[in-house]
């Protein structure tokens, strides 16, 4: 360990004292630069996520082994609180959805939900239509077509 440290020190010295030699330019590509652009893309949130896990690594070590033991009696409780809430957070953005859908496009989502729930049967009357009578006609109709 104490070998990673003294060349861990000695890179930075070179990037400190002689930024413009060639092996410092080196250093700086893969040591700085994606270190750099992790950092660049990190969120607030991320760091506050950073911030509660030192925080809680923290305590932990602070309190020594009891905390663990502590931690672990209260985890069945917290487990499920943490459950409830993102059920409820699941149903709340569902409904936000669902408001903000019919507030834009109301028609939309009315025929949507239209489709989804079964129609009940509309009790209409129906004619009926008289059945066409056939002609009462006893002589072939060739007959009449040959005397006209």
């Amino acid at each position: 360990m104490l070998i990673v440290s003294a060349v861990l020190i000695a890179c930075i010295t070179i990037l400190r004292l002689w930024p413009d030699l060639p092996m410092a330019q080196a250093l700086a590509a893969m040591l700085v630069v994606p270190a750099a652009r992790r950092m660049a893309r990190m969120t607030p949130g991320h760091w506050l996520l950073f911030a509660g896990l030192s925080a809680a690594a923290g305590t932990v070590l602070w309190m020594g082994g009891d905390m663990i033991v502590v931690s672990a009696m209260g985890a069945p409780e917290l487990a499920g609180v943490i459950a409830m809430i993102d059920v409820a957070a699941y149903l709340d953005a569902v409904l936000a959805a669902l408001a903000v859908a019919s507030a834009v496009r109301g028609t939309a989502v009315r025929l949507w939900v239209g489709r989804l729930l079964p129609r009940p049967r509309s009790r209409r009357t129906r004619r009926v239509r008289a059945a066409r009578k056939a002609a009462n006609d006893d002589e072939p109709a060739g007959v009449w077509l040959a005397l006209a």
